[in-house]
């Protein structure tokens, strides 16, 4: 069921803040936020729509902590930038939402990007990212709504980016609609979990996602500046040509990287927060932003439980610096997880207890 219209609320009514803020916050702080909601409420709704395409996820929770009807006119924005940047695709908000729920398949890439953080990028595909079994499932399922599969030339010699499984994922299939020719990329995880290629991807620029549940972003403040981090999947692999290539692509759109933490060793105190690549991170660390799409709930967990850490470099005892690919763990069935990641055997137990002494997340 849709959200009520409450759009009359959000022109006419006097006073829309939430019970008792003005008791939580300092006289000055909630003088501001007066000063805000009155002019907020005076705006013409063209005007409130045309300031909402540009506010980031973050800025769009905050917007919707204000009170309820605040929320409600949030989720109808944010529905509407999702809508026309899936147009192309000719799948119906609806429908796309219930294929997703249905094969708990979540959308990441170029166009979650843009929805979290909107610079006026058009994507040039929608990028699909499904659990393992459930790939015949949505690749079926798109093939009803007149996607068509395209072969996939191998060019020799083969790379490293070919190899099935690499950075968790077990193939890719590519669909092009047979009349208006959009291209839809099907990424198979190699994992119960969508979110393992996700995670394995080159930046952080990339670990945004959106479920039929919620919209997720794991490194907003960076992602918000148009920075990221550089992560490494294979300490093994010195060069992969498509990590690369998709490297500059978003140097080209404007973005830019930063150096994460430096080593981490056991004799210098390390600070523990968003750039942190050292730390095991989850969906329900303070640092991620995630809006529900039900607006009556304020969070929003993704199953199977998936953690991650980054690809990073530790400084051992003897001072030798070594890199540490990046870790993927997902919870399976009670206490039964797995482990993913490219070169899992060559995880030292010295890395191991180096890793073990961070604090979590604040």
């Amino acid at each position: 069921m849709s959200p009520p219209n409450t759009s009359r609320d959000l022109s006419r009514s006097p006073d829309v803040q939430s019970p008792g803020l003005s008791d939580r916050v300092p006289p000055r702080v909630a003088c501001l936020q007066n000063r805000f909601l009155t002019g907020w409420l005076r705006l013409p709704n063209e005007l409130k729509h045309h300031v909402f395409g540009f506010l980031s996820l973050s800025d769009v929770v905050s917007f919707s902590n204000v009170s309820l009807s605040f929320r409600a006119f949030a989720l109808r924005c944010l529905r509407h930038r999702l809508t026309l940047l899936t147009e192309p695709y000719d799948l119906p908000l609806y429908l796309l939402l219930l294929i997703l729920d249905r094969t708990n398949t979540v959308i990441s890439g170029s166009l979650a990007l843009e929805l979290v953080h909107p610079t006026g990028l058009i994507p040039n595909n929608l990028d699909f990212f499904c659990p393992n079994q459930e790939a015949d499932e949505i690749c079926s399922f798109l093939f009803t709504k007149g996607y068509d599969p395209v072969p996939d030339t191998v060019i020799r010699p083969l790379i490293i980016d070919d190899v099935p499984g690499h950075n968790c994922i077990e193939a890719v299939c590519t669909l092009r609609h047979s009349v208006k020719g959009s291209i839809i990329h099907v990424v198979v995880s190699t994992s119960s979990s969508p979110l393992a290629p996700i995670f394995s991807a080159h930046s952080t620029f990339l670990m945004n996602f959106i479920s039929a549940n919620a919209v997720y972003s794991c490194y907003p403040s960076l992602t918000e500046r148009c920075t990221g981090v550089r992560n490494v999947t294979d300490k093994m692999v010195a060069v992969q040509p498509r990590r690369e290539q998709d490297q500059e692509k978003y140097l080209h759109r404007g973005f830019s990287f930063v150096e994460g933490c430096p080593p981490l060793s056991d004799t210098a105190p390390h600070v523990v927060g968003e750039t942190c690549l050292h730390v095991t991170r989850t969906l329900i660390d303070p640092s991620m932003v995630v809006l529900p799409f039900d607006m009556f709930r304020s969070s929003a967990q993704f199953w199977p439980k998936t953690e991650w850490r980054l690809g990073c470099q530790l400084q051992l005892s003897d001072e030798e610096i070594v890199t540490a690919e990046t870790l993927i763990e997902v919870y399976c069935d009670g206490t039964d997880h797995w482990m993913h990641g490219n070169n899992l055997g060559r995880v030292s137990l010295a890395e191991r207890a180096l890793l073990s002494t961070l604090p979590p997340i604040t």
